[in-house]
């Protein structure tokens, strides 16, 4: 953002847009189907994700549930680029130079989340595994307020990725975000769009996370093996081990993919492949959430039934209180049962009949006969 910010010139010689859209007509810019098939996903995903978030936020006194938080921002945030916008704009048959503006910032945008969140990732690795090899050390580092200080380290790093690095606009050729601006148009040949911060971060991604998570596996196992009589907290570790593996897994393949395509000529379909899994990386934790954690699943199954509940409850309370007043039965002074509404209608002075009572009337001065009521039921 800083070129396009604060040096127009060389913003200009870089994203000019010489030539003429339309050298790729209309209808192979545009997808459809594609496009609907993102924003769809990423709708359910983002959907699935919400009850997730306030049930993670409900346990945020671990230091664990604190980074699942941030991370679940972060992807929600993110799915709104990668899920929502790009299926508009392949529907629209966007490029660059028809959306110059939008896809430059969405591109930043975009870049500056994954970079959050995937560094996020990393941190929650260093989380889990110190939790599993030395819950001691993981007190010392990440109890109370320091996991906040933790997380402050991918928010600047995400910044930095907005402000200061090469953004990647959307190309409706391919459905699909690429450095080079002008993709399908021009070959970028010289290599001049290029992100070596990108390329870095993304071999950090798919080397460090999984080489951790191999090495830290086998220490699990030895352990396991070692105390075999585990407990019901060992147990919830190794569950929570397995969603950060799992999780951690679908990010590098999206990374590692994702380098491939900037600088080599592969096919639409891998092309397409490579987008759906960066949509997958943000979305798919709310799935393995809801599948795996039992915490999360039983917080998110009761605020579901409470806001039908609610609903509901609302629903049938107005229904009852309708039908009390419709057959609520009332006694006027000078004699016999009425509707109350009649009796409002004919101005005769009345109260209301009590529910589970025996009503007895005294004989009057004119030798008018005592007669008991039976129970009345409003």
């Amino acid at each position: 953002m800083d070129l396009y910010l604060f040096h127009a010139d060389r913003y200009q010689q870089l994203y000019n847009c010489s030539y003429d859209v339309n050298q790729v007509p209309f209808e192979d810019r545009q997808h459809i189907a594609l496009g609907t098939m993102f924003i769809t996903l990423a709708g359910i995903m983002e959907l699935l994700y919400i009850p997730c978030t306030f049930a993670i936020w409900k346990h945020r006194e671990n230091g664990c549930y604190k980074i699942m938080f941030y991370i679940a921002v972060t992807d929600m945030m993110a799915m709104l680029m990668n899920g929502i916008a790009t299926g508009w704009l392949a529907i629209i048959g966007a490029v660059f130079c028809t959306h110059p503006n939008l896809t430059y910032i969405l591109g930043a945008y975009g870049m500056s989340l994954w970079g959050a969140e995937s560094t996020a990732e990393l941190i929650l690795a260093l989380n889990r595994c110190m939790e599993i090899c030395s819950p001691a050390m993981a007190d010392i580092l990440f109890s109370g307020y320091r996991t906040w200080l933790w997380l402050m380290l991918p928010s600047i790093y995400g910044l930095y990725w907005f402000f200061f690095t090469m953004p990647h606009p959307f190309s409706g050729i391919y459905v699909s975000w690429f450095f080079n601006p002008h993709m399908g148009y021009q070959e970028d040949l010289d290599k001049i769009y290029y992100n070596n911060v990108h390329d870095f971060h993304n071999y950090v991604v798919v080397t460090v996370i999984m080489g951790t998570y191999m090495a830290f596996s086998i220490l699990l196992i030895m352990k396991t093996y070692k105390f075999k009589s585990s407990t019901q907290q060992s147990y919830s570790q190794k569950m929570t081990f397995i969603q950060v593996v799992l999780i951690s897994s679908i990010n590098a393949f999206a990374a590692g993919i994702y380098v491939y395509m900037q600088y080599f000529k592969i096919s639409k379909a891998l092309i397409v492949i490579g987008q759906l899994s960066w949509l997958f990386a943000h979305g798919i934790p709310s799935l393995i959430y809801l599948c795996l954690n039992k915490t999360i699943r039983k917080d998110c199954l009761k605020m579901t039934t409470g806001v039908i509940s609610q609903i509901t409850g609302k629903s049938i309370m107005q229904t009852s209180t309708t039908r009390m007043l419709n057959t609520t039965n009332v006694r006027t002074i000078g004699g016999g049962r009425i509707n109350m509404a009649t009796a409002s209608r004919h101005g005769g002075m009345s109260r209301v009949v009590p529910t589970n009572s025996t009503m007895n009337t005294t004989p009057t001065n004119n030798g008018e006969r005592q007669e008991n009521e039976g129970q009345e039921k409003i």
